[in-house]
């Protein structure tokens, strides 16, 4: 398990800076690996707009300058990691020109993947949970605007998969000069509770059976039958005494589904019974 800090800080104290060290501090103590990346201790070039947009990025999927100034390196990075935490003040709404940069460039190459006829490529961002942290030294009203940004580039690469505990946007920390502290601590909660749901096992395959119970089978060959009986007696689910429609029963991301809306989170099943 290994976690990408990405800052797109400038500073080396103050506000977002304090939350770099928070997302480090936390991933020590849980003995994460965790590696952060300043992006202003870097040199990154702009896009050169290669070929008219249809330069390598777009059909190969990495910059033609990456390994000059250092972009190719991070993108493996994105590559080997299981989870990220982007971090950036906003200035006039927006994320850091810095993050901007690197973000505006990695989406260029993994985004267009999409769009590859070879089968064996997948963006390095897809299926990878991220919290994202914007900071305002204002009033905090310029964090929705950024994060939209960020939202918008990350989804592009696929890293807006559902479900979103496992494999997207985990969380928006919105953090302004008054509630610093608190949001410190939720951003360590959120880091702790990402990389919780990311290692469990994942539902891979449910089987109704007699008398109300569902058999489970998860990704790393675990298996277990839960009584449903007690979920009957309650209104949302009574429709399921009907044993033809509690038979429908299929996986649906992290929950057992029957129809839309008609649903059990797993967690609720396995770890909060």
């Amino acid at each position: 398990m290994k976690l990408l800090i990405v800052s797109g800080t400038p500073k080396t104290e103050g506000l977002t800076y304090s939350f770099e060290e928070k997302a480090k501090e936390t991933a020590d103590e849980l003995g994460i690996e965790a590696e952060v990346i300043n992006l202003s201790k870097m040199n990154l070039s702009k896009c050169k707009m290669c070929d008219e947009g249809w330069g390598v990025c777009f059909f190969e999927h990495y910059c033609i300058f990456g390994e000059k100034d250092g972009f190719s390196e991070l993108q493996k990075k994105v590559r080997d990691a299981d989870a990220f935490v982007y971090i950036t003040p906003v200035y006039w709404g927006e994320m850091s020109e810095e993050l901007r940069l690197f973000m505006d460039k990695l989406r260029r190459c993994e985004a267009t993947k999409q769009w590859d006829s070879r089968e064996e490529l997948d963006s390095y961002h897809k299926g990878k949970p991220s919290i994202l942290v914007a900071a305002a030294g204002g009033g905090g009203g310029g964090c929705p605007s950024a994060f939209l940004h960020l939202e918008r580039v990350i989804g592009a690469m696929g890293g807006d998969n559902w479900p979103k505990e496992y494999a997207g946007l985990f969380d928006f920390i919105a953090v302004n000069r008054w509630n610093k502290i608190y949001k410190l601590v939720a951003l360590k909660e959120a880091i702790k509770t990402m990389l919780d749901f990311h290692q469990r096992p994942k539902l891979k395959d449910v089987v109704p059976q007699p008398d109300y119970m569902l058999a489970l089978t998860f990704d790393n060959g675990e298996e277990g039958v839960y009584d449903f009986k007690p979920y009957l007696e309650t209104k949302r689910y009574k429709k399921l005494k009907d044993i033809e429609e509690f038979n429908k029963a299929k996986v649906s991301g992290t929950k057992v589904e029957w129809w839309p809306l008609m649903d059990i989170d797993i967690i609720d099943l396995c770890y909060d019974g």
